[in-house]
């Protein structure tokens, strides 16, 4: 077999070994905290390494990934076959990339932060094990397969958030992070299960629900030809839109889209570097990676123009990008601040894909993964430095004792707040301009929320590290195996971004500077991970002006009022519309509206018991039934007292009714 082959054909080892890993820690290695650390570094040190060469390999030979997946039969009938293998092609290499190097990067600044916690290797043994819960979904072959590692990220989870289960916001947070997925999740099966049920006449023993196929038996050919046959028409609604919008439920809920957006500022209550690792590269970006992959069931079918579905996945993403955004304004915790920021990230991801801007929206999971993932870890730096504060009125002054991480937080607001030449400005100008290009009233929603964006952003880092120290503790620097992760992850928060850029784009700049929309040119990273052929985009130059001009004002805005002191905007707010900073403050009430309805719920449900449960079927039907025996026993026993006569009076006695039953109820 030639190398390049050999190295993608042996992905399966990246996903096997955190898993094998994961289990020694906890059978074994637990009691030994560096031998714990140095195995799950060095796992995932290992995954890296192999996610490189496999896009080396990729890019040297494209046709490595058109081959047939690696796929071994899991169950065999008649009928069908499930199955399970490896799928690696350039969409699976970049996440595995991703992955892989927030994962180890995390790693290594989890020993500096979690060294004194006394479940240390148990922590690394969890890390271990989402890893590979997370490849495992990056190189499934099939929509089943993706679902087992799909159920096996939200498990881990759920131990991560709850990692110091003995705090009650702790526990409660992850028990909301798991029932909020759960009810995705089931949804989300059913629409699967709903989909093979409508397909599985077309797969012709081949893998079933399989992403991609030798001969077109592939979820694209395979969905065409259920629409051609009718098979996917159900109770007069199109079966294909049914179909996607139930599985698109698992990547809302998994990536903590509206209307289920309300466990992942709760997840604060785990460790940083576990608020790094689920908010930047992995648990969150596994729905926008579901879509991406599974995108032939959301685009139009033959002979339609649009799709209600892409369209659908476009305005949540929008209405939950602005809505976050609104929320992170007013919040006071860094870690809080930072998750709505991730929210809203997220849904800019789902505007790029709702819009048909297809490496748009991967482009930008892709830089934000390495931004996001800086911004938290610095949070935990912080937090560290002035043992254990989070809220950030109570901090201040911290570039002086901090510059390190100080400087890191300043280029990861840069970045993700979409100024030019940081890598945020790249992938968001494309998603908006995207927008644009479909629906102009979401593209200037979306230039709203960049203007939010960057305020709630720079009114995080002005509180923060500017001012005096409104702290009572004696901040300092975080050790080197916390600020070098952050440091190597600000190169990326700089740089990823030229990888969407084609040179001969910026030959023409009179077009942006006009407002005009540029010819289409072809980039690295959309011609890399583009499905189908390379994506050729166009610079629109009045979007890309009008996002950096809402950005630059956002950043003015904070600067005059948290920096400068001399815009009171933030006070007149609060005196004069508490209303509306509160609606603010208080998450537009979505957590009181939710219990509001499960109280509801729960009330309806104690009223069904009583009434149904207790009274009538207890009491009436099991309890009547009972009283019925009972007394039928008795007179039953009336008739066997052992004299002869009574038997003959009760054999005549029966046989008269009987006749006389029969005489009057023949028909």
């Amino acid at each position: 077999m030639p190398p390049l082959a050999q190295i993608v054909n042996s992905a399966w080892i990246i996903v096997l070994a955190p898993f094998i890993t994961g289990l020694i820690i906890i059978l074994g290695l637990r009691k030994s905290k560096t031998a714990s650390m140095l195995l799950s570094v060095g796992t995932v040190t290992y995954g890296f390494i192999h996610s490189l060469l496999i896009f080396f390999a990729l890019s040297q030979d494209p046709s490595l990934a058109a081959r047939t997946p690696l796929d071994f039969p899991w169950f065999v009938s008649s009928s069908f076959t499930l199955s399970i293998g490896v799928l690696v092609d350039n969409l699976a290499a970049m996440m595995l990339i991703v992955v892989t190097a927030v994962s180890l990067l995390v790693q290594v600044y989890t020993h500096g932060y979690m060294r004194e916690d006394n479940s240390y290797s148990r922590f690394y043994a969890y890390l271990s094990l989402f890893t590979g819960s997370m490849l495992g979904l990056v190189v499934a072959t099939n929509l089943f397969q993706m679902y087992f590692f799909w159920e096996l990220v939200g498990v881990c989870s759920y131990f991560l958030i709850g990692y110091w289960w003995y705090k009650e916001p702790a526990a409660k947070a992850s028990l909301k992070a798991f029932l909020v997925n759960r009810i995705g999740d089931a949804l989300f099966l059913v629409g699967i299960l709903m989909l093979f049920a409508a397909t599985k006449d077309f797969w012709g023993g081949h893998t079933v629900l399989a992403f991609t196929g030798a001969g077109g038996y592939d979820l694209a050919s395979v969905i065409q030809k259920a629409l051609a046959s009718g098979s996917l028409t159900y109770w007069g609604v199109p079966g294909l839109f049914v179909l996607s919008m139930l599985i698109f439920c698992g990547p809302v809920a998994k990536s903590a889209q509206f209307p289920f957006h309300v466990w992942l500022p709760d997840a604060m209550e785990g460790p940083t570097p576990i608020s790094a690792l689920i908010h930047a590269a992995t648990m969150v970006a596994a729905g926008v990676y579901l879509v991406a992959r599974a995108y032939p069931l959301w685009l139009p079918p033959s002979g339609m123009e649009s799709s209600p579905g892409l369209q659908i996945i476009s305005w949540v993403g929008g209405f939950t990008a602005f809505m976050a955004a609104t929320i992170a304004m007013s919040q006071n915790d860094i870690k809080r601040t930072l998750a709505w920021s991730t929210v809203s990230q997220l849904g800019y991801m789902f505007v790029g894909l709702g819009c048909g801007a297809f490496t748009g929206g991967l482009f930008h999971l892709f830089n934000h993964a390495f931004f996001k993932a800086m911004l938290f870890l610095c949070s935990g730096a912080v937090i560290h430095g002035i043992h254990g504060e989070q809220d950030m009125r109570k901090m201040g002054g911290l570039f002086k004792s901090m510059p390190k991480t100080a400087w890191c937080y300043l280029i990861g607001c840069i970045s993700i707040s979409g100024f030019p030449g940081f890598s945020g400005f790249f992938s968001k100008d494309t998603i908006i301009a995207g927008a644009w290009h479909v629906d102009k009233a979401l593209a200037v929603l979306m230039i709203l929320t960049a203007a939010m964006t960057a305020f709630y952003m720079f009114r995080s880092f002005y509180m923060t590290f500017c001012g005096a120290y409104r702290g009572d503790a004696h901040p300092h620097e975080s050790p080197l195996s916390m600020t070098v992760p952050l440091m190597v992850l600000a190169v990326p928060s700089i740089f990823s971004g030229y990888l969407g850029v084609n040179p001969s784009a910026w030959g023409e700049f009179g077009k942006l500077i006009t407002g005009g929309v540029g010819s289409e040119f072809g980039n690295h990273f959309a011609s890399f991970v583009y499905f189908r052929h390379p994506e050729a985009e166009a610079i629109n130059g009045g979007v890309m002006l009008c996002s950096v001009a809402a950005a630059l004002g956002g950043w003015a805005i904070a600067h005059m009022v948290y920096q400068t002191k001399s815009l009171s905007i933030n006070s007149a707010i609060v005196k004069n519309m508490p209303a509306l900073y509160k609606f603010s403050l208080n998450k537009w009430y979505f957590d009181e509206l939710y219990m509001a309805v499960a109280t509801g719920a729960v009330g309806l449900f104690t009223f069904m018991w009583e009434f149904v449960d207790k009274f009538f079927v207890d009491s009436f039907i099991v309890n009547g039934a009972a009283h019925a025996t009972e007394i039928f026993g008795k007179l039953l026993t009336k008739s066997q007292n052992g004299r002869g006569q009574y038997y003959a009076i009760a054999i005549f006695g029966w046989v008269a009714v009987i006749t006389l039953a029969t005489f009057f109820l023949r028909p």
